[in-house]
């Protein structure tokens, strides 16, 4: 949506919340707001519950008893904070249980090497990273390594959202995504150093284009809106750029080669 296109209620609106208007329970919420709300709740919903049903099977597959300690405790942690998303969507009148009996949630495309850019392949709410398969311990690794960072970068966004509730509920979602790409970071180290350097590079390779494009098309207005409401604080260039910033250091650090990234080659949603 363009500045053109806002009605002089919504330009109101934005003045107020940039002068520190927030919303609470229960309390009647603007029709634009409520919409851009709702679709980014239901966004992180869809992508933590998917995100849980993936890692589940890697309990059974970590390499040792600690991991699999620690592979459940992430899918706890992501399953959690689904619940923690479904109460806040309840209390806006949606109907969660109904759209996760009637989702495939759990579906991943069985393509290893998928490149599925912006594309939609489901009818659920889905960062789509999600659709893509956690085949190896390295794809494990490389998801709390790249995904999580993605993931808190932009919830940090929201640590002082103008929606309460969120908010509140943020607070613990992000000091525990925070643990999760600590995770990441430290299994990146080992298998960097180890004789599995190579093949860590390879799946590397494999997920950098996915993970950036969770940030969406440079090109995309809707992030305005949400910084607009108060809903996010950064457009996605400048999250991106941070998190990019990031994870080139930590590579660099690692001896890994950061893959080049070329947004126009990215299939178009569907």
């Amino acid at each position: 949506m363009s500045a053109r296109q806002y009605t002089e209620e919504d330009i109101k609106l934005f003045d107020e919340i940039k002068n520190g208007r927030k919303f609470d329970v229960d309390e009647e919420l603007p029709p634009l707001y409520k919409k851009a709300l709702k679709n980014l709740l239901w966004m992180q919903h869809d992508s933590e519950y998917s995100g849980a049903l993936g890692y589940a099977p890697w309990i059974e597959k970590a390499p040792t008893m600690q991991e699999k300690v620690i592979v459940a405790q992430i899918v706890k942690d992501e399953m959690r904070h689904a619940s923690v998303l479904y109460r806040l969507l309840e209390g806006l009148g949606e109907d969660v249980m109904t759209h996760i009996e009637g989702s495939e949630l759990g579906w991943k495309n069985p393509e290893d090497k998928a490149q599925i850019g912006f594309q939609r392949l489901k009818k659920d709410y889905r960062v789509n990273i999600f659709y893509y398969g956690i085949n190896f311990w390295e794809d494990f690794i490389l998801f709390n390594f790249l995904m999580d960072r993605a993931a808190g970068h932009q919830l940090e966004d929201t640590l002082d959202s103008s929606y309460l509730p969120w908010k509140k509920g943020i607070e613990g979602i992000y000091k525990e995504e925070i643990m999760h790409l600590a995770h990441g970071d430290k299994w990146i180290k080992i298998l960097a150093a180890s004789d599995k350097k190579d093949f860590l590079q390879e799946r590397l390779n494999i997920w950098w284009p996915r993970v950036m494009n969770v940030f969406g098309s440079t090109s995309g207005r809707s992030n305005d809106l949400y910084v607009n409401l108060g809903l996010k604080k950064r457009n996605n260039q400048m999250v991106r750029d941070a998190f990019v910033k990031e994870v080139q250091d930590m590579c660099d650090q690692a001896g890994l080669i950061l893959p080049e990234y070329k947004e126009e080659e990215q299939p178009t949603r569907q």
